[in-house]
């Protein structure tokens, strides 16, 4: 497959006439100095909130074919309210959250929170319960309890209904945490040359390896936003690609302070992203531009191309200024807790050269075996990447700690729900099961997913 060619306009002027040296009176040429032209950052809009009360927020969202345009090339794909992205629900904590889902398709679909806490009945998965079919609502309800950057997407046919366009954002905010100038959601994902076709014929956007692809940051490729100088901007990323990685590096005025579920221990100033994984950043604006910039990354092992530049997001002051003081973040406290050294679930990720046949344990989704958890246990778990590629492996219902790679503890033990397990790669993990119900575990390389890798965990009363 072949990437899409960025769309990267040089203005071009013709040169000046030549002239006698006698009647040069200045000396000076800019006219050799060619202003590089990028696209807008273009801003997801919020959906709106069609609740009274200060404490529910209740939005609509409906699925259906959308046509979209992807650096010049038309897309027939599927849409959000008419948006790729869909629309960002935002909520504060302890906000009850109720979503009205229309399903537009000709297919049936669900809706699944990725990294929110929701109970079971509102995972949307299909492992008990029934896809939304077309034409019908499902209204799903949860207390969001948690602050920090999810998102939403389909999880029926899920490979295929992303790729063509159905993801947002799911943004809960902690109102004791510093407020800032802009709270901005930016959405990634990795495109390349795709079927044409109207769906679900023409259903092949992405390639395996998003390292060979052109990224897209809410649809365009490397984007500026205009901002003004003195701006605190808090910048939410999310990894919304089939198969891409991000490898990102921040410029002067940003870093890096949180991931999955919320803030760090502290900020840094490197940040992987498989697919699924998310991101925040603080950016504070001066006379330069700030942002980052992503390198080339493959799943097939990591670093490719020496690292080179594939894509690039900042944000650029409309004018000169200082640049305002980095906030005082409340960072996490770090676990100082011991690995017990005993294994309640081990997951073995297995798959062959070909990449066509992916298990977990050795089994293929959906016949699988499904451990049983007592609610309440505190649990270990040992993750082991024997396959030849890196994979990001993703809990629904539950957040976990890392507290080793490798059998090298981690002193800061991250909380994620998304974590990429490298090749050869050995990883503990402990989370609370605390939610009950059937809960998916799977690799958020969506193709691997749907190729057998991916389980379920019962937790239960």
């Amino acid at each position: 497959m072949r990437p899409l060619l960025p769309l990267l306009f040089l203005l071009a002027c013709d040169p000046p006439p030549a002239t006698d040296a006698s009647d040069s009176t200045d000396t000076t040429d800019d006219t050799d100095v060619v202003p590089e032209v990028r696209p807008a950052l273009p801003i997801i809009p919020d959906a709106e909130d069609l609740d009274e009360d200060p404490d529910v927020v209740r939005v609509a969202l409906t699925a259906a074919p959308h046509t979209f345009t992807i650096g010049g090339q038309e897309v027939e794909g599927y849409a959000y309210n008419g948006g790729v992205p869909g629309p960002t629900i935002r909520a504060k904590l302890g906000d009850t959250v109720i979503v009205e889902i229309t399903n537009g398709l000709e297919d049936p679909t669900t809706v699944h929170w990725h990294g929110a806490h929701v109970p079971y009945a509102m995972d949307g998965v299909t492992w008990t319960e029934d896809p939304i079919a077309p034409g019908e609502t499902f209204t799903a309800t949860f207390t969001a309890t948690h602050a920090g950057t999810s998102w939403y997407h389909p999880h029926f046919d899920t490979a295929r209904q992303v790729d063509l366009g159905l993801y947002g954002a799911l943004v809960v905010t902690d109102p004791d945490e510093p407020a800032v100038d802009r709270d901005l959601v930016v959405i990634a994902d990795a495109w390349g040359e795709h079927d044409a076709r109207t769906p679900p014929e023409g259903d092949n956007h992405h390639g395996l390896d998003g390292a060979g692809m052109t990224w897209t940051f809410n649809g365009a490729i490397d984007p500026v936003l205009d901002v003004e100088p003195g701006e605190r901007v808090r910048l939410r990323l999310i990894n919304a690609s089939n198969t891409g990685y991000l490898d990102l590096a921040p410029t002067s005025g940003a870093r890096f302070i949180a991931g999955d579920q919320g803030l760090w221990a502290g900020p840094a100033d490197h940040a992987l992203l498989g697919p699924g994984d998310r991101v925040e950043a603080e950016l504070v604006v001066g006379g330069d531009d700030v942002g980052f910039d992503n390198h080339a990354y493959s799943l097939y092992g990591g670093t490719v191309g020496a690292g080179e530049l594939t894509a690039r997001l900042h944000l650029r002051p409309t004018a000169a200024g200082a640049a305002p003081a980095l906030a005082d973040w409340p960072w996490r406290s770090p676990s100082t807790s011991p690995d017990p050294g005993r294994t309640d679930l081990r997951f073995v990720l297995q798959g062959d050269s070909a990449g066509e046949h992916w298990t977990i344990n050795g089994e293929t989704f959906p016949d699988v075996t499904v451990p049983y958890v007592p609610i309440g246990q505190d649990t270990l778990v040992e993750v082991r990447n024997i396959s030849p590629t890196n994979h990001p492996f993703h809990m629904h219902g539950h957040a976990f700690e890392v507290l080793s790679i490798d059998g090298v503890p981690l002193p800061d033990r991250p909380v994620e729900d998304t974590v990429d397990v490298g090749i050869r790669q050995t990883m503990r993990l402990r989370f609370l099961a605390d939610n009950a119900g059937y809960w998916m575990t799977h690799c958020h390389i969506l193709p691997h997913a749907e190729g057998g890798m991916m389980t379920v965990v019962e937790v239960g009363e």
